[in-house]
């Protein structure tokens, strides 16, 4: 709609503009040859200058008031696309960020997912060795067994009391490590 205001007062506009001078120059022609002869008097005194003087300044005033209207139409469209130069700047403010924000996370995730892992591998590290701990004191019990054996020469020893105790006591306890907390992350 703007857009159709702004050319008819560009027509408007030019028509004015050429228009003034050809009027101008019709009444002078209007002046000399048309006007009655008791009235010369009146139209080149001071009244008809006066007369004339007042439409030019009209005609001046309505060709001003199209330029400015013209002004404003042209200044309404320069904020219009000011306007949405803006919003697309402030969508691709937002867009951007938006990626970087989900760069960050993928990247936090990444760093947990490390660290997780390094701790299921140190928590594995930690039950192998405690299995080869184990394994080797079971190792070390055998022998010290295998060498009783052979020191008695295959006798049994003496059957006592105090005896099924012993053996009891001398029964290492396997330590729970289910129980046993992860260590504490670090950030």
């Amino acid at each position: 709609m703007a857009r159709i205001a702004r050319i008819a007062l560009d027509l408007t506009l030019e028509t004015s503009k050429i228009l003034k001078p050809a009027v101008g120059t019709a009444w002078q022609y209007a002046k000399s040859e048309i006007v009655p002869p008791m009235t010369i008097n009146f139209w080149y005194g001071p009244m008809g200058k006066k007369i004339e003087d007042t439409i030019s300044n009209a005609s001046n005033t309505f060709i001003a008031q199209i330029q400015s209207q013209i002004k404003a139409i042209d200044e309404a469209e320069a904020r219009q696309i000011k306007l949405k130069e803006a919003e697309a700047k402030a969508a691709a403010e937002k867009i951007s960020a938006e990626a970087k924000k989900k760069a960050e996370e993928a990247k936090k995730q990444k760093e947990n997912k490390r660290l997780a892992a390094e701790a299921k591998a140190r928590e594995e590290a930690k039950k192998q060795k405690e299995n080869k701990r184990l394994a080797a004191e079971a190792k070390a019990k055998e022998e010290a067994k295998s060498k009783k054996k052979d020191k008695n020469n295959g006798k049994s020893p003496p059957k006592t009391a105090a005896a099924p105790k012993a053996k009891q006591e001398a029964k290492p306890q396997k330590k729970d490590t289910s129980s046993k907390k992860p260590p504490a992350k670090t950030a």
